[in-house]
C-alpha cells in the first residue's frame, strides 16, 4: 500500500520513519481505502463528517467516521435509499451536492443520515426537472429549425412499416 510506504517526521527529533512502523488501528487504514472511492468530492465528504461531532470541540471515532463512509457510499453504489419506509432512487450526483450543501451548513449533533437523504431527494428532483426542462427546449429549437419534421418523420416510419 502506498500509506504504508509513506515517510512520518517525528516533531522532536527529526527522525523519519515509514508509516508501517507505527501501530496505527486498521480503521485508521479502512477510512483511508474509503476516502480514495470519494475522489474529488473528499473534502466535502470530510467537512460532512464533522456534523457528526457532538460539539465543534470534538473530534470522531476512527470506527464511527468508516461506519459513516461507508452508509454514503452504499447511498451512492444502489442509487438510492430508504426513508420513511419508502425507497427513494437517487442520482450519484445529487448525493455528492447533498454533501457539499450540508457540509457547508456547518452542523454538529447528527446521528444519522435523514436530513442529507432529504436534502438529496430535493437535489435529485431539481437535476431531474432541469434535465427535461433542458430536453423540451432542445425539442422546442429542433422543430423551429425544420418545422415539418415530424411529418416526415411519421411517413418514414410509416414507408419502413411496409
Amino acid at each position: 500500500m502506498m500509506i504504508l510506504d509513506t515517510k512520518l517526521t517525528c516533531p522532536k527529533c527529526g527522525c523519519e520513519s515509514p508509516w508501517g512502523a507505527f501501530d496505527a488501528p486498521t480503521d485508521i487504514l479502512e477510512i483511508h481505502r474509503l476516502a480514495a472511492k470519494f475522489g474529488n468530492s473528499w473534502p466535502w465528504v470530510e467537512e460532512y463528517l464533522h456534523c457528526f461531532r457532538t460539539s465543534f470541540d470534538k473530534p470522531i471515532r476512527p470506527l464511527k467516521t468508516k461506519i459513516i463512509l461507508e452508509e454514503l457510499l452504499s447511498y451512492i453504489d444502489q442509487t438510492g435509499f430508504h426513508i420513511d419506509k419508502h425507497w427513494h432512487t437517487i442520482r450519484p450526483d445529487a448525493v455528492f451536492a447533498a454533501v457539499r450543501y450540508v457540509a457547508q451548513l456547518n452542523k454538529v449533533g447528527f446521528k444519522n443520515h435523514n436530513y442529507l437523504k432529504r436534502v438529496a431527494i430535493d437535489m435529485n428532483q431539481k437535476m431531474v426537472g432541469a434535465e427535461e426542462k433542458g430536453e423540451r427546449s432542445r425539442a422546442e429549437e429542433a422543430l423551429k429549425r425544420d418545422p415539418m419534421a415530424p411529418e416526415r418523420m411519421r411517413k418514414f416510419i410509416k414507408s419502413l412499416g411496409r
